[in-house]
Parts: C-alpha cells; structure tokens; sequence
C-alpha cells in the first residue's frame, strides 16, 4: 500500500586503591545496575566514561500486498540512507576480585544529515514501479544496554601482562525515531515535484536480551584492547504517522511488530594518560534484521469516519551502522 500521499505516491578500569574501594565501588554499581549497594567487595577495578561520536546508518523496511505475502510479494519499500548522526556516548564498568563483570553502555544521536526513498510497486520483486518519493530524512536515536559476566584471567609472565575472556550476557534498548521531510515525487513523470507540507514520522524500537563475548588484552603496560561480540534477540514494535493521508489514522497511521535477531562486533582501545584518567576510542559495526510480521493499517472509513483497521504482511526491517567514538575515562 503505497504510503505518501496523493495519488498512491506520496508516502563503552582501573584499578581502585585501599582507600577507595568501598563508596565509590558501589557508586559504580549503582550507576550500572540501578541496585543499592549491598556489602563490600574484596577488589574491585571501576570506570566511567563520557564523550562524543560518530554513526554513519542505513534502515529499511518494506510489506507485501497480502498477509500471505502476495500481490505483490513487495508492495511499499522505505530506505533512511547516507544518515551522518552526532552522538553522545557514556559508558561504565565495574570488575569484581577480577571475576564478575558488570558493563553498561548508553548513546543519543542527532541525525544531521540523511535521504530518504519510498518506492511503492505492481509487481513482484520490485517491478513496475509506479509512485516514487526522495526526501530528507531525519531523526534522533537512543541506545542503552547492560552487561554481566564472569571472567577468566591468563597472565604472560614473560611480558607481565594479562588476558581476560569474558563470556556474557545482557539486556538492549534501541530506539530509532525517525522523519521524512522535504519531500519531491520523482515517479510518476506527470506528478514529479515538491511534496507540500511532508512531515512524516517512523518510531521503532528494538528490545531484548543478548548473549556475547568479551576478550580484554594488555597490548602495553599503559594499553588495553578489548574485542566485543555479541548476538542479539529483539521485540520490534514501529509507529508510523503518516500526515498527508487522509484516509489514515493519526497519529498512528499503521503499526510493525515482529521479531529480530542482530549481530554488534566493538572493537575498543584504552590508554592511560594518568593512574586517574584514560582516554578511550572505541569503533562498532551493528548489523539487525526482522523477521516477517504483520503490519496493520489504521483505515479511516470514508463513510462514517470510524477506524477500520486492515492487514498485511511485513517482509522485513534492517538496521546497519557503524560508528566511531573518542570518550574521557575517569577510574575510581
């Protein structure tokens, strides 16, 4: 169903001292998991990070014309592309006697640039194409995750220098609340031009736990690596407010659900500038796609003006980014 309006067209350690190990190890907890601290641990390394950082983004989804996913097999496509997102990062971690791990990591992002493509189709597998729009496309995003693990240590004596292997587990959040503005129909031919008053909204959010692996390594006396893996499982759930359409809902025009899986792979250095702070960089590449699901529309009946709800198939969603970011680390 085409889904612009008008005629079908528009649509992220150190280690503590004696002294220190007892309020602000638990502080760290805290911070982490939202718990009161309840004892003292024998040892315990704990960081905080802050910085800035930048994603580069892809997201796309698209539905059939039936719920059996037929006429056509793709019926709308929309693509977010190129999207160059400003982000705010923070991060913490806390290690336990060199065992229990306990990781969160936290992002808001602007995007400051980005295009955007609606395509609507006849015929299967993206032929006969007969409404397209090119936009600007826009938005914030939000990201928060938490860890925990248990860590198993190897230590080189000929280098002095430790290896940790981390197996773990967590719970994610993401949400992408996106736009489409500045709009122009390019297809039809006889329709080609500024799209008034576009204004257009996609909310998704992804949730749900995930399994991984963490391995740490001291390159120097002053440097770590630490490599990131991770599987995810996710609950997807979008909202979609389409303006232009009259014979739609608002502000939920349609809804997506279904489920997604996703891989995230981080790759961080950290180098320590005093015995207090740390600078770290750290580079992600996320990788999610849907499962099939449903999308159902909210209809308006030009009648009576009641809802009269309908539904389709959802092919798929699918989320790609990578970033980079530079944070200040203070260790407790």
């Amino acid at each position: 169903m085409p889904r612009l309006a008008s005629n079908q067209g528009q649509e992220r350690g150190g280690r503590s001292s004696a002294s220190r190990k007892g309020l602000r190890a638990w502080l760290g907890l805290a911070l982490l998991t939202g718990l009161p601290a309840a004892g003292a641990a024998t040892e315990v390394e704990a960081d905080a990070s802050l910085g800035l950082g930048y994603r580069d983004a892809e997201f796309s989804w698209n539905i059939a014309g039936t719920l059996a996913g037929t006429d056509p097999n793709i019926l709308s496509e929309l693509n977010w592309k190129d999207m160059h997102i400003a982000e705010l990062h923070a991060a913490g971690e806390v290690s336990i006697d060199n065992r229990l791990l306990l990781r969160g990591r936290a992002s808001y992002g602007e995007v400051v640039k980005g295009e955007n493509q609606d395509s609507d189709y006849a015929g299967d597998n993206r032929s006969f194409e007969f409404s397209r729009s090119n936009n600007k496309g826009g938005g914030q995003l939000g990201e928060a995750t938490l860890g925990v693990g248990y860590q198993f240590l190897w230590y080189d004596s000929t280098v002095g220098r430790y290896a940790r292997f981390t197996p773990m587990f967590g719970y994610a959040w993401r949400g992408h609340y996106l736009t489409i503005s500045d709009g122009k129909q390019t297809i039809p031919a006889s329709d080609a031009g500024p799209i008034a008053n576009l204004d257009t909204t996609y909310d998704v959010e992804w949730q749900g736990p995930w399994l991984g692996a963490s391995l740490l390594m001291d390159a120097t006396e002053r440097t770590r690596v630490t490599l990131d893996v991770e599987y995810h499982y996710a609950d997807y759930h979008a909202e979609a407010d389409w303006n232009l359409r009259d014979d739609l809902a608002h502000p939920v025009s349609f809804i997506h659900a279904t489920r997604a899986t996703g891989v995230v792979v981080g790759l961080e250095v950290r180098h320590d500038l005093t015995p207090a702070w740390a600078i770290t960089t750290r580079f992600e590449s996320q990788n999610f796609e849907g499962d099939a699901g449903l999308d159902t529309v909210n209809l308006i009946d030009e009648d009576t003006g009641a809802l009269d709800p309908s539904a389709t198939r959802f092919n798929t969603a699918k989320w790609q980014s990578l970033t980079a970011n530079i944070m200040a680390t203070w260790r407790f």
